[in-house]
């Protein structure tokens, strides 16, 4: 056995690095183990598809924390470890490289995995997925000689590094097979505003089409799509979701779209725990799954603190998640993929607005901010609140958001 028991966490990205600082802050004194499958040192990777390919900037800033942190807290780093079984009830972890350790508490902080595609072609040199360093890193040294770009899915990820593409100059066409991009997540009206504010700048979107496959010798040089479009292009960049991680598994450990937690983050199985991107979650006693940024932060931190204080902090997160876009910062709050009414408060032609989603009681379920940080703090309000809002005030600029959410 490697070391005494304490408590063992499963994935070094943004939940499991914050997980690890709060047991600390929470007066967590035994032994934390953070073990990560990648070998590379926890980074932080939105802005990998941004910042970073940009080249505004550099690999060091990319690092969730300096490298002295782990050790001034004690935290036991351990990178390139594969986990191959978990006993619940030896409460041990095996791993592939042959070691074997005890734990006390263990948490789940897998995040996610790529969606991938098989498509005719798909091996040719210059076709990329973006999920970690390496890929970024093999992106950015490829694309000093490209001109022209496709990339697949208008999702969050295909859009910003459509904008980022064309801040390096290159021609860049997205592929998408739905007619309104991401319309169950930000509604038809958003979602058409999307497409307009790409054709404004430059980039090229096929919608209602897929591609079938790519054609080259080695290197990628085109793609056809399945209505018999041939794109030209030097760089192919396939961005269509993720799943959770949920390889790590076990008899009586509840899944399902995530390993399923309660509003403390335990599992099905007494002790283990589980945070961020990789779980299912009670949000307004409905279990949802987002994955974002925020989300794992948030969660991690509170999970953490049951772990060492058993059920003393409910999850009360109002989800919320931020894009930035051909200069614009776009911003959510909320949940839902239902609603009766949309309310627009200021105009899709000034690039600055907020859409607010309502349901048939004129309450505040989620809302879309472009270019008003402003609004967000009354925005988290009105969600956290559940309280009927006149639709007109709402969409009144003449009346501050805030008289909007204390008036009722």
């Amino acid at each position: 056995m490697s070391g005494k028991p304490g408590i063992i966490i499963i994935g070094a990205g943004i939940a499991g690095v914050h997980a690890a600082e709060s047991l600390r802050k929470e007066g967590f004194r035994g032994r934390i183990v953070l073990m990560d499958r990648d070998g590379q040192m926890p980074y932080d990777r939105p802005p990998l598809s941004k910042e970073w390919l940009t080249g505004e900037m550099d690999s060091a800033s990319l690092l969730l924390r300096d490298p002295a942190v782990y050790e001034k807290l004690d935290i036991d780093l351990k990178l390139d470890v594969d986990v191959t079984s978990i006993d619940p009830v030896r409460k041990t972890i095996d791993t592939k490289d042959g070691s074997s350790y005890e734990w006390d508490k263990l948490l789940l902080a897998t995040g996610s995995g790529l969606r991938t595609l098989s498509i005719a072609g798909d091996d040719l040199q210059g076709i990329f997925y973006l999920r970690g360093m390496t890929d970024a890193a093999a992106i950015k040294q490829h694309m000093q000689h490209v001109k022209e770009a496709v990339i697949i899915g208008a999702g969050f990820i295909g859009a910003e590094l459509a904008s980022s593409l064309k801040q390096l100059g290159i021609n860049v066409t997205i592929v998408e097979r739905s007619s309104y991009p991401m319309e169950k997540i930000v509604g038809r009206e958003i979602s058409a505003y999307f497409l307009d504010l790409h054709h404004r700048n430059g980039v090229n979107v096929i919608t209602d089409d897929s591609v079938a496959q790519f054609n080259g010798d080695t290197m990628v040089g085109e793609g056809v799509t399945v209505e018999g479009r041939r794109i030209p292009c030097q760089v192919v960049m396939i961005g269509v979701g993720v799943t959770p991680n949920t390889e790590v598994s076990l008899p009586h450990l509840e899944i399902d779209g995530g390993y399923v937690v309660d509003q403390y983050g335990e599992t099905s199985i007494p002790g283990i725990y589980a945070a961020g991107d990789c779980t299912v979650w009670p949000y307004n006693e409905v279990p949802i799954h987002v994955e974002h940024w925020d989300h794992s932060l948030n969660h991690a931190k509170t999970v953490a603190q049951n772990m060492v204080n058993p059920q003393s902090a409910p999850y009360s997160y109002t989800p919320y998640f931020w894009s930035d876009q051909h200069g614009s910062r776009f911003q959510y709050f909320g949940h839902t993929q239902q609603w009766s009414k949309t309310v627009l408060r200021g105009s899709f032609e000034s690039d600055t607005f907020t859409n607010f989603y309502l349901d048939d009681q004129n309450i505040v379920q989620a809302a879309f901010l472009c270019n008003q940080p402003k609004n967000a703090l009354p925005v988290r309000r009105m969600i956290k609140h559940q309280k009927a809002i006149d639709p007109e005030v709402l969409a009144d600029e003449r009346v501050a958001l805030k008289k909007a959410v204390w008036s009722q």
